[in-house]
This record gives C-alpha cells, sequence and structure tokens, in this order.
C-alpha cells in the first residue's frame, strides 16, 4: 500500500469512526460518568471489536450471510436489543434530588475496568453494519490475495488506532461536561436525550432492511 493509500483509508476510517454511532454514543455517555482515565479499557475493548468485526469481513463472511440471512437477522436483532437497554437503562435510571454531592459523582461511580471493557467491545461486535463497511473497504485498498503480512498488520493496527482515538477523544470532550452532573435537572436531561439516542438507534436497527 502506497502511502497516498494509506492516507485516504486512514481517512476514510477516521471520518466513519468519528461519525455519530452507538460507539461515539457510548463514549460521550462513559465519557461523562466515568472521566476519560476511567474509559481507556471501553475504549480498548471498541478498538478491539472492531478488529474482530474487520478479521470476519476479510474472512468473507459477507458470502456466507448473504447465503445464510439468518444469522445477519440474529446479529442484528441482537444488536437491536443491546441498544435498547441501554437507552432505556439511561433513560430511567433515577437521579437524586437536591445537589449532587462529589463523593457520588460519575469518578466514584462502581463499574469495574472489566465492565467498561465488554461493553465497548460489544457496542462494536453487535452493529453488523460494521461487516458491511469494512468489506466493502478492504478491497479498495489491500489485495487480499497478494498482501504480505506486514501489509495486513498495517490495516487492522491503524484500524484499531483510530477506533480507540476517536472514542478516547469523544469521552475526553464529554468529561467538560462533568460539573454540569451537580445540577440533578441537568443530569436527568442528559439521561434522557442519549437514552431515547440509544433507543432510536436501536429501534433504526431493528426496522433497517437487510442490505444485500
Amino acid at each position: 500500500m502506497t502511502l497516498s493509500y494509506y492516507m485516504t483509508y486512514s481517512s476514510i476510517v477516521f471520518l466513519a469512526t468519528v461519525t455519530p454511532g452507538p460507539s461515539m454514543l457510548l463514549a460521550i455517555n462513559q465519557g461523562v460518568k466515568y472521566g476519560v482515565r476511567r474509559v481507556i479499557p471501553s475504549a480498548i475493548g471498541n478498538a478491539i471489536g472492531n478488529l474482530v468485526i474487520a478479521f470476519i469481513s476479510l474472512a468473507g463472511l459477507k458470502a456466507l450471510l448473504m447465503v445464510f440471512g439468518s444469522i445477519f437477522s440474529i446479529i442484528k436483532v441482537a444488536g437491536a436489543f443491546y441498544l435498547l437497554y441501554i437507552g432505556a437503562k439511561l433513560f430511567f435510571e433515577k437521579v437524586p434530588s437536591g445537589h449532587i454531592a462529589e463523593s457520588i459523582m460519575p469518578f466514584a461511580g462502581g463499574k469495574t475496568r472489566l465492565k467498561l471493557f465488554w461493553e465497548g467491545f460489544f457496542i462494536a461486535v453487535v452493529n453488523p453494519k460494521g461487516i458491511l463497511f469494512f468489506t466493502a473497504l478492504f478491497p479498495q485498498f489491500i489485495d487480499i490475495s497478494e498482501a504480505s503480512a506486514n501489509e495486513f498488520a498495517v490495516v487492522f493496527v491503524t484500524l484499531a488506532g483510530i477506533a480507540f482515538i476517536g472514542f478516547v477523544l469523544y469521552a475526553a470532550s464529554a468529561s467538560g461536561l462533568r460539573i454540569l452532573f451537580h445540577l440533578p435537572w441537568f443530569r436527568k436531561s442528559y439521561n434522557c436525550a442519549t437514552g431515547a439516542a440509544f433507543i432510536g438507534s436501536g429501534l433504526a436497527l431493528a426496522l433497517a432492511k437487510s442490505e444485500k
């Protein structure tokens, strides 16, 4: 892959990564709640999840999905329900009345690094559109039948790195709003808005026609 091709590939992956979607919504929500440092495991999980989808795409699973459409349907339904679950959990989260104390602000909140990792991972792998995107992208920049191990490494390391950076950037931007979470009305409004966004994403995924 030439330098110009690499720059084009990186630009496309970056634009796809920073486009608002389920992963970026999760990054924003976690950035506000937990701060950038605690979001790192989730960002790693999201990067690995994207790698899994990329490997599946490169292995030609799209061809199998076209033959066994039920597999795509299962992934699609699972992804939709996962997004709906996250959205409903946020939307109906109880918010303490009165001034919210710093001791119960996001950095003190109780999810383990492993749980954050899996949240980032699953939000990436349950989106079946990732398979279609990578399946369409890779043949444009790499000859799968002739590419060397180094070329594959460059493609996947770049993908993982951009996914990680994009997740962290969204989380960092959102963490600046953390001080506003002292205000119950803001926290409730935020939960409702992001919860509705997740629910909307889940419904859109559930209702979308499968791409051929």
